[in-house]
């Protein structure tokens, strides 16, 4: 069998046709297989940022547990120390925190301790913190002590331990009475009063006999 010129080169070019379509598609082949994986890690990573976007925005318009406060106005308490003797606090105003229901910061605080007693004694500061677990009390800013003596003490803070009938404080006194002055670094007074004991520079002034 022959073939002429003519159908030859048609062979030869529907041959080359055979080929190139052949590379086109390899080539279209390898370009999906690397095309493919790079947009499905592309869209896992658009994924990835749009979950964590919306979870940072959910905990940021998430509200925020804003501690309470239980306020009070001239609150009134009464008690008794480990000896029977009563005593009786009150104040302008007592805030209650609910981060520690056992703190109660009280305004310009008052307490009378002996009140039952022929000579009971006043405590005054700007402000007090009351522990109610240890029934302590923090006194601070102008705290004075008076009694029906028309004796007066004046200081910076002091801790009255209501349970023990102690009252102690590490900052300067200044006290005046009847019988004089008298001025120390630091001070502790025991049995509501009866006792008291002064330490660093101490300094007395007394009058009369």
């Amino acid at each position: 069998m022959t073939f002429t010129t003519a159908e030859g080169v048609s062979r030869r070019s529907a041959a080359a046709l055979i080929r190139r379509r052949a590379r086109t598609h390899s080539r279209l082949v390898f370009v999906v297989r690397w095309l493919l994986p790079t947009i499905i890690l592309a869209l896992l990573s658009l994924l990835g940022v749009f979950v964590v976007s919306q979870a940072l925005r959910a905990a940021a318009s998430k509200p925020r547990e804003i501690p309470t406060e239980i306020r009070m106005v001239s609150p009134h308490f009464i008690g008794r120390d480990d000896q029977g003797r009563a005593f009786d606090l009150a104040a302008r105003l007592a805030v209650r925190d609910d981060a520690n229901m056992q703190h109660v910061v009280l305004g310009s605080p008052v307490l009378v301790l002996d009140v039952e007693s022929a000579h009971p004694k006043t405590l005054t500061a700007d402000r007090g913190v009351y522990d109610e677990k240890t029934r302590l009390l923090r006194l601070t800013g102008h705290v004075r002590v008076d009694d029906s003596t028309a004796s007066t003490v004046a200081t910076d803070e002091a801790l009255v331990d209501t349970k023990a009938g102690v009252v102690t404080g590490v900052s300067s006194l200044n006290g005046s009475g009847p019988m004089g002055m008298i001025s120390a670094g630091s001070y502790s007074a025991s049995e509501k009063g009866q006792t008291l004991e002064l330490h660093g520079g101490v300094h007395a002034e007394l009058k009369g006999k």
